[in-house]
């Protein structure tokens, strides 16, 4: 199985989002996907597992023109931004079955793809400079070099970009990248004060960089950081995380990854490790570990960094209280 995702902000909306549900399960029922869908007015987004052995024919079917013999060229299409993010390692059918990241395919009409809790809608074409990964990559690492010659030579640092995590605080806790500072937040729509909090000395045309795991989210946050707070220098991370990572292993796997951890996804598998490095802390015991579950007491279902010992000393429960 192949995972993906992708998300749409189409620039006329989508007028009749249970219209295109309906049209979404018709055409991808054929493939056997499995998946996360959400569909509202203002957009798509969608997180899949597809059978590698169709998986051209899928992409096909999300990106042809109506002269290809496509239909949703008004939905998807073009305003796929970054296209289709894939996961650069395939899962083997067997591991997938044993631990499959979906079991079903969900495509729900909402009233947002992602609940941002903002008063009023913005213009999420007007989100900054989409950053593409290489380009992301050497920035971030001309910044560490330019970081480390300050500390070396005692300087006060200045003139680096800021690097902010737009995910939640227990994504950020298992994985980032070097120099960004995580919102932490416990959802996305605490996002807006965290941000006037952390920018208000901050000049407006000072570099701000943005991520979050697939994009979707910094589209949201780069267009009220430049429409809300008026910041003229703001640019996001094309394709987030994942598509950092597919980006990096396909075009220069030699190079040493900026993003340190495990990447945490939405799905079954709830993370995708990128390095080694083991920054999380159990919330149980303290020690060490990469690893996001969910306490398995349906009552609490507390999503918690756990290490492998504590979740089999506590089958699965965040404490000896659940």
């Amino acid at each position: 199985m192949t995972m993906l995702s992708f998300y749409a902000f189409p620039p006329n909306g989508i007028p009749d989002p249970d219209s295109t549900a309906d049209q979404l399960k018709r055409l991808w029922r054929p493939f056997r996907a499995l998946g996360r869908v959400y569909v509202a007015t203002e957009g798509v987004n969608a997180q899949m597992s597809v059978p590698t052995n169709v998986l051209s024919n899928f992409l096909q079917c999300c990106t042809f023109t109506p002269e290809q013999g496509g239909e949703l060229s008004n939905v998807l299409g073009t305003y796929m931004e970054n296209g289709i993010n894939i996961d650069p390692i395939a899962v083997p059918m067997d591991d997938f079955r044993d631990n499959p990241a979906f079991r079903n395919i969900h495509i729900r009409v909402r009233s947002q793809i992602v609940a941002d809790g903002l008063e009023q809608s913005l213009d999420w074409q007007s989100a900054g400079y989409d950053m593409p990964p290489l380009e992301w990559h050497q920035k971030l690492k001309e910044a560490r070099e330019k970081a480390l010659a300050q500390h070396e030579n005692g300087e006060d640092a200045d003139a680096l970009p800021i690097v902010l995590d737009c995910r939640n605080d227990y994504e950020t806790q298992v994985g980032k990248f070097e120099l960004a500072e995580p919102l932490n937040t416990v959802n996305f729509r605490d996002s807006w004060e965290v941000l006037k909090d952390r920018l208000k000395d901050v000049p407006k045309d000072a570099p701000i960089m943005t991520y979050c795991t697939g994009g979707i989210r910094c589209v949201k946050v780069n267009a009220y950081l430049t429409q809300e707070l008026k910041y003229t220098n703001v640019s996001r991370l094309a394709g987030g995380v994942i598509g950092y990572d597919r980006t990096l292993n396909e075009q220069s796997p030699d190079e040493e990854s900026m993003f340190k951890g495990v990447n945490y996804v939405f799905d079954g598998r709830m993370g995708r490790r990128i390095t080694k490095d083991q920054l999380g802390t159990c919330f149980t015991c303290g020690s060490k570990t990469h690893l996001v579950s969910n306490c398995k007491n349906e009552n609490c279902h507390k999503r918690m960094v756990q290490c492998e010992f504590c979740t089999d000393s506590f089958f699965g429960a965040c404490s000896e209280g659940c």
